[in-house]
């Protein structure tokens, strides 16, 4: 199905081709559509690069966002290693505490 703005404009332009006869007309016409189609791809360019500046905006924005997201998620890297590390130390301790008690009942008991 055919749009219907390209129907209506051939619909114009069959009307006033064929009411104009005098070949000077004709050209006019032709020269005032080609003018209006150079203006309005003209209106298409400053909207495209309105678009375009909009989306470069965006997209730096969502590179600062990304690095300061990407900072935070190194800083909590860091903590969680740093925690990681104090757990490993402190089980160790656990297990060492748990050796020893076991010895120290293990020698109550022989004593008894």
């Amino acid at each position: 199905m055919k749009d219907p703005r390209f129907i209506r404009l051939a619909a114009m332009l069959g009307i006033g081709l064929n009411a104009v006869k005098n070949p000077r007309s004709l050209r006019m016409i032709a020269m005032l559509a080609i003018c209006s189609l150079c203006w309005f791809s003209g209106r298409a360019s400053a909207y495209n690069a309105s678009i375009l500046n909009s989306l470069s905006r965006s997209r730096d924005a969502l590179l600062t966002q990304r690095a300061h997201l990407q900072d935070a998620a190194d800083e909590v890297k860091t903590k969680i290693n740093d925690y990681q590390t104090k757990l490993d130390s402190i089980n160790s301790y656990l297990t060492d505490t748990d050796n020893a008690l076991r010895d120290v009942e293990s020698a109550m008991a022989r004593a008894n």
